[in-house]
């Protein structure tokens, strides 16, 4: 197996093509995420491997489009073991974030939110409720003051809000006594938020979980999952308050719903 390299391919409105992409560490380096503030202004998030013993084993990724380039930018990462940066959004030209976790020598993932502010990324404070892990796969970004963080702490889903001053842990609840994990999310305003992953019921298959915020509080929303196979939703976007689309899989299949 091949060390792994970044990989971006950009659409003209015609077909897809790959565009040159930074791999700044010989150990393998990896982009998860991608968010758009203009055709000049885009940002991309993962992370790297380091060959070395020199910093993290795992740093973070972050890149950045200006229109005829990527470069890769500096990002802090205080994990000594690992740094991800699973996904990003973006606000403004002087105002984007990127989550993820961190994990230092004890091996307890915290969750790991960073900011930029139009000169540099830096790390903001964010909760890690888990004892043992704790992850934010997705951010949405609805104003500066307004932004979503979701994933999973332990085994429970994992709902992070950015009101302008500080990030907080808002209630969520999964829908399975095994485990439950948000691995998207995409806001359409302060009152319409969805989130989507999977829960795990006694039987330990994965099940699609779909949850809602309506403003004041997050509530599960029923989801198809196909029959025994496992089943999860990694995607969403929401178009209107009547069409929201999740894609995922199902065991090797393909997954697609419509919320309408």
């Amino acid at each position: 197996m091949g060390v792994p390299e970044t990989l971006i391919e950009h659409w003209n409105g015609t077909q897809w093509s790959i565009v040159n992409s930074p791999n700044p560490v010989k150990g393998g380096n990896e982009l998860y995420s991608v968010a758009a503030v203009s055709a000049n202004d885009i940002w991309a998030t993962g992370f790297s491997e380091n060959t070395t013993t020199t910093g993290p084993v795992q740093p973070t990724l972050v890149e950045h489009w200006n229109g005829k380039q990527w470069s890769a930018v500096r990002s802090p990462s205080p994990g000594s073991q690992a740094n991800v940066l699973a996904g990003v959004a973006a606000v403004s030209a002087n105002d984007a974030w990127a989550v993820g976790f961190y994990a230092g020598s004890n091996g307890i993932w915290q969750t790991l939110t960073e900011q930029w502010n139009g000169k540099q990324w830096s790390v903001v404070s964010s909760p890690s409720p888990g004892s043992q892990i704790n992850y934010l796969e997705s951010v949405a970004a609805i104003s500066a003051n307004d932004v979503w963080a979701v994933g999973y702490a332990d085994k429970q889903t994992l709902t992070e809000h950015w009101n302008g001053t500080q990030w907080s842990v808002v209630t969520s609840s999964g829908s399975g006594p095994v485990s439950n994990s948000l691995l998207a999310v995409s806001a359409l305003s302060t009152s319409n938020v969805w989130a989507v992953g999977y829960y795990q019921g006694s039987d330990f298959v994965s099940h699609s979980l779909t949850e809602h915020w309506n403003g004041s509080k997050w509530s599960v929303v029923k989801s198809p999952s196909l029959g025994s196979m496992s089943t999860q939703l990694e995607g969403v976007a929401a178009i209107s308050a009547k069409d929201v689309w999740a894609v995922g899989h199902a065991d090797s299949t393909t997954l697609i719903e419509n919320y309408c």
